[in-house]
């Protein structure tokens, strides 16, 4: 009865440890997946050339940008500029939503998203106040606060 007993208890503790040890690897693989998950989010964002002229662009304030760089004024420079943001669009809906973390988004591109809505954040305010466009590029707006709350947690990286 005792040795019966003792088999039984033997036989439930390596079922356990089965489970257990099945628990880990499906945990890990879920791990796995989902920095496989950003790799590719990043890539495929990324995969597209971008035309870097918009940050050489000089301009003193939405007027002014506008006439020299808007859409009627400079429709490739303009697009060049859309491409930019929406860029950034995509990684703000990509890290509020969980599919992206913040620190990847920083390591491969913090000091740019950083300067280049630091230098036009104003007109883009503007143009969402002159065209009733309250949401345009708020998560480019929301991945920049990330951005540098997660720069000035982490001043290691240096940006």
């Amino acid at each position: 009865m005792v040795e019966q007993l003792t088999l039984q208890t033997l036989i439930m503790f390596i079922q356990a440890a089965g489970i257990l040890v099945a628990a880990i690897y499906h945990i890990m693989t879920l791990r796995n997946q989902s920095k496989s998950r950003q790799i590719q989010i990043l890539n495929a964002v990324n995969s597209r050339e971008l035309n870097w002229d918009f940050s050489l662009w000089e301009f003193s304030d939405y007027e002014d940008f506008m006439s020299r760089y808007g859409p009627d004024s400079n429709p490739e420079g303009w697009k060049d500029v859309m491409d930019w943001f929406n860029r950034l669009e995509s990684f703000g809906v990509y890290v509020r939503e969980g599919l992206l973390d913040i620190r990847l988004v920083c390591l491969m591109s913090g000091g740019t998203i950083k300067n280049t809505w630091e230098r036009y954040h104003d007109i883009f305010r503007e143009f969402r106040l002159r065209n009733n466009l309250p949401r345009y590029f708020i998560e480019a707006e929301y991945l920049y606060e990330k951005v540098v709350n997660y720069l000035v947690k982490h001043p290691e990286l240096g940006i």
